[in-house]
């Protein structure tokens, strides 16, 4: 057997519906804040204008940025162009979701390292957790009840972060716009829908991301909400709360069977 500072390894607790539970949130704690800090994307879009010295050729830019967590978008340095004649235009690239995938990374990294601090009280420290005038219990319900919530608000908040980088990753939703305030001047149109600078022909998404890690992150946030909920009530049933309760049905259950003979 494994023994650590005196204390011998017992895995009785893990085949114990808390202890299996907090396995699982151990795991899918991790695999939720990997995926969000791993998910990694791109956007791209391809300008093509009219050769300001040949009308009849064209020219072709792209523009190209890759983004990572915390997904700070206009963090990243401005794309610089020379094209189309119309002298040095930058390409800058809006919104800054870092907040949120912060905040859902911290508190899956908080979950996890308390999930491995739990489960070594589990299964090294059985007798003191389990000693019926110890409050352990009931701090383990209460900081888990806590988490639950955690859980549910970072998740939202992640969810809500992702939607607005999926918005921010698709070209097409931002490099049109004129103004003072134009991201990507180079293709601002005007109200009628045409070109302001007329010797630009288009300007084409190629590449508007991948999210499917971030979808995932959110995904298992939620999972994560649904464990630590779930648990509660296993938590709940080793506190000193739920035993009084226990022994009272049980002696009024003796009490009918003994009304009975």
């Amino acid at each position: 057997m494994v023994t650590v500072l005196g204390r011998t390894f017992n895995p009785e607790a893990l085949k114990q519906p808390r202890g299996f539970m907090r396995l699982l949130q151990c795991f899918f704690a991790m695999l939720a804040f990997s995926c969000c800090g791993g998910f990694g994307s791109s956007l791209s879009f391809k300008i093509t204008c009219t050769d300001a010295g040949d009308n009849s050729s064209t020219i072709t830019e792209t523009v190209k940025a890759d983004y990572s967590y915390p997904f700070a978008l206009d963090k990243i340095d401005p794309h610089t162009l020379d094209i189309c004649g119309i002298g040095e235009s930058k390409v800058y690239f809006p919104g800054d979701f870092g907040s949120d995938a912060k905040f859902f990374v911290f508190i899956g990294v908080i979950c996890w390292l308390y999930a491995i601090l739990s489960l070594l009280v589990y299964t090294f420290m059985a007798d003191v957790y389990e000693e019926e005038q110890k409050n352990y219990p009931i701090y383990d319900l209460v900081i888990s009840g806590f988490f639950a919530f955690f859980w549910l608000a970072c998740s939202s908040a992640w969810g809500h972060g992702l939607s607005g980088l999926k918005s921010s990753g698709d070209p097409d939703n931002w490099i049109f716009q004129g103004g003072d305030n134009a991201l990507a001047p180079i293709c601002a149109k005007n109200s009628a829908g045409s070109f302001i600078d007329t010797n630009v022909q288009s300007c084409e998404t190629l590449f508007a991301g991948n999210f499917a890690g971030g979808n995932i992150s959110v995904v298992l946030g939620f999972l994560n909400l649904f464990l630590w909920s779930a648990n509660i009530w296993f938590l709940y049933k080793e506190t000193k709360w739920f035993k009084p309760n226990t022994e009272i049905l049980n002696e009024e259950q003796n009490a009918s069977y003994g009304s009975i003979d």
